[in-house]
This record gives structure tokens, C-alpha cells and sequence, in this order.
């Protein structure tokens, strides 16, 4: 294999700290001891062989984003959950306390649910999704010999895009 030159490499650099750093020109050219023209040169030579910097941004800030919101919601299903379990087992609380707990949480899930669905609808059902494949997968863990849930987890990968396939 071929040794890099120092253009070369500080090409590949520029733009990995533009893409997965978020640098602009100037701070790459700061960081890489280059002028801000040289780096301008990188891109639009990238740019030329099929890299375009601002494109792979985008695309890795639109994952990120993703990922970030259908984790939000997980974690908040799970919150949620959690919340719940608590409640009905407090042997302290009087029935109707837990009632009215039981009430005001339904109805922050609601209002939740109700705002990542508009917030983002992809996002939002794939967190479901997940949470509830998950909560399933756990469950059955608990009953059904390994041989079983590796046919199940097989099961769910073959069907995961008719799972994916759902409207909320």
C-alpha cells in the first residue's frame, strides 16, 4: 500500500474535522496549521471525487438526530414503566392516591406520546417499536428454554421490516 503525502492525509483530516467534528474552515485551518484557502482546495476537491463535506454532514447529523430521539422516547417509555411498577407496588400509598398517580401519569404519557409522534413520527415509532420487541424479548427470556428465543430473536430479524411497517 501506498504511503499518504502530508497533503494527502491532512485532506482526509480536514474533512473528517469538518464532517464529525462540526469545525468550520477557519478552526481546521487553525488546528491543521494551514490557511483557510487550503482547506477551501480540499473541499472542492473532495467535493469533485464524490465527498461532499456539507452532504456528509448533513447525513451524519440527520443519524445522530435519529438515533437521539428514538432513545428519547425509549428512555422515556421506560420512565414511564418504571414509574408505574413503583406506584402499584408502595405498600404506603392509599388506593386512591395511587389512583390519582396512576391518572396524572397516564396523562403525561399522553401529552408526551402525543407531541414525538407530531415531533418526529419515524423516530417516534421505531422507539416504540424497539421498547416493545425489547420488553417482549425480556419477558420470554424468563419462560422459554435459549433454544426457543434464538428462534424468536431469528424471527424478528426476518420479519423486523414488516414490524417497521406499522402506523401510530
Amino acid at each position: 500500500m501506498a504511503k499518504l503525502s502530508n497533503a494527502q492525509r491532512n485532506r482526509i483530516l480536514s474533512r473528517s474535522l469538518f464532517v464529525d467534528a462540526s469545525k468550520s474552515y477557519d478552526q481546521i485551518a487553525e488546528v491543521l496549521s494551514l490557511s483557510k484557502k487550503t482547506i477551501e482546495n480540499y473541499q472542492s476537491l473532495d467535493k469533485k471525487e464524490g465527498f461532499d463535506w456539507l452532504t456528509l454532514r448533513t447525513s451524519k447529523t440527520i443519524e445522530t438526530t435519529s438515533e437521539k430521539k428514538e432513545n428519547m422516547y425509549v428512555m422515556f417509555t421506560s420512565y414511564m414503566m418504571d414509574s408505574l411498577k413503583e406506584i402499584r407496588e408502595d405498600e404506603d400509598m392509599s388506593p386512591a392516591t395511587k389512583g390519582q398517580m396512576i391518572v396524572s401519569l397516564g396523562d403525561s404519557f399522553s401529552k408526551m406520546r402525543k407531541i414525538a409522534a407530531a415531533e418526529d413520527p419515524e423516530a417516534y415509532k421505531l422507539g416504540l417499536i424497539k421498547h416493545t420487541i425489547k420488553t417482549i424479548l425480556i419477558n420470554l427470556k424468563e419462560v422459554l428454554p435459549s433454544e426457543c428465543m434464538e428462534t424468536v430473536i431469528e424471527t424478528v430479524h426476518e420479519i423486523q421490516e414488516e414490524l417497521a411497517d406499522v402506523s401510530i
